[in-house]
């Protein structure tokens, strides 16, 4: 589709993604809390409305998306504008909110604000779902430079893999990985944190809690969006942070779950093309968080089972535990209804471990200091050669610990299954 002209006059507009605007001529227009003279670009993603306000005029040219007229009353520009110029400043700034509510949108205005002041910044993307700095299944570091876009434009400094594509049930791994991007930040002016779109019950107003003890804002921006966040604002009122409520935009249009869906397995797919499979021993680097290949392999009872069953059971003791390990699918089914003779033969708990049942789950690499370093897709295991085969654009040097996923890919990214591995 070939680029459209169109002279703007003074006024709002709104872009609709996937949109590229470029500015040809005239005085330019503001957006995302920068000004685009003559010859720059703003670049609306998919699933995006942006909405830019000019001034006197300009002559743009727009590829793709959709250019409509806004009314006043339906934006927030001249609001943003106003607050992300008292927000900028040094300290550390927290963006919540509900899904849709604008909190990616803000924190871009709010980045561009603080780079325009010639304050030093550093973004962190907690929204482990539609994490537009990281990976899908990560939280993410970027310390930009210079003005964006959106926050995708950002490569990542640093990231922690959690490994699902929702904070529940996580809440402790995003906490954990939070304190350690925060302490990556550390050296910047201003922090800024966005989270995920998780606020509507008592378990997500608790972790959104714990999330601003341990950012410790000097700034809480809570969108307003329907008010399902306001609890959250309240809460901290009458602390020393200074809470600050951001209107949501009343044309805001929320993404279909197939986008976000969408959007994550199009980051998936760039993952994996960009991947060369590599194999891992682990004898060098260890799963996490799991007893199999962390235990004293039972030689006698290893033997004994494989004989019984007529194929190849490796069973390790781990303190009070057995745990079973095979490699086929149908040996996993048979060892699940040997379980219980086992136990009682060993006189401990037994669990079940189904290796070839792995294939496909996202997985986080760590190296010696705990810093994640590379996220992949599982290939293949090799447990007589204890060697785990996974695809990744990431150097497998220096890969000491293996941080087992619970999404399950296929081979062209598409998501699966959301569910615990079968391992124990």
């Amino acid at each position: 589709m070939l680029p459209e002209r169109h002279r703007l006059e003074k006024g709002l507009y709104r872009v609709e993604g996937p949109a590229r605007v470029k500015v040809i001529e005239g005085f330019g227009f503001y957006a995302l809390g920068q000004v685009f003279s003559v010859g720059r670009e703003l670049v609306v993603p998919r699933g995006y409305t942006i909405c830019i306000e000019v001034g006197e005029w300009c002559t743009i040219e727009v590829s793709g998306g959709r250019l409509s007229q806004a009314k006043p009353d339906e934006e927030v520009v001249d609001k943003w504008r106003m607050l992300a110029q008292s927000i900028a400043a040094p300290g550390r700034v927290l963006v919540v909110g509900e899904v849709d509510s604008g909190k990616t949108t803000f924190s871009t205005y709010l980045l561009n604000t603080a780079i325009a002041k010639g304050l030093s910044v550093a973004v962190i993307d907690a929204d482990v779902g539609q994490n537009d700095i990281g990976w899908p299944g990560t939280i993410a570091l970027a310390l930009p430079e210079k003005p964006v876009s959106w926050l995708g434009e950002l490569e990542p400094k640093a990231f922690y893999f959690i490994g699902t594509n929702t904070p529940a049930g996580c809440e402790d791994a995003v906490v954990v990985g939070l304190t350690k991007l925060l302490r990556e930040a550390s050296g910047r002016d201003l922090v800024i944190v966005n989270t995920d779109g998780w606020v509507g019950d008592r378990r997500a107003l608790a972790f959104k809690c714990r999330i601003v003890e341990v950012v410790e804002p000097t700034t809480l921006v809570v969108m307003e969006g329907t008010g399902a966040s306001e609890p959250i604002a309240r809460i901290f009122e009458e602390t020393d942070i200074r809470v600050v409520r951001a209107p949501t935009p009343a044309a805001a249009r929320g993404k279909e779950r197939e986008l976000r869906k969408l959007r994550r397995e199009l980051s998936y797919l760039s993952l994996l093309k960009e991947s060369a499979v590599k194999a891992i021993s682990l004898e060098k680097a260890r799963l996490w968080a799991t007893y199999t290949f962390n235990g004293r392999r039972d030689e006698k009872l290893s033997l004994m089972l494989s004989t019984l069953l007529g194929f190849e059971v490796n069973a390790e003791v781990c303190g009070n535990v057995v745990v079973l390990t095979t490699l086929g699918e149908k040996e996993y089914k048979r060892l699940l209804e040997f379980k219980d003779q086992v136990s009682k033969l060993a006189n401990r708990d037994v669990l079940v471990s189904h290796l070839g049942g792995l294939k496909g789950y996202l997985v986080g690499i760590a190296n010696e200091r705990l810093e994640h370093v590379g996220i992949g897709v599982i290939e293949e295991v090799d447990p007589t050669n204890k060697i785990v085969k996974v695809r990744t654009p990431f150097d497998r040097e220096g890969a000491k610990i293996l941080l087992l996923g619970k999404i399950r890919l296929s081979e062209d990214g598409v998501e699966r299954e959301r569910s615990m591995p079968p391992i124990a």
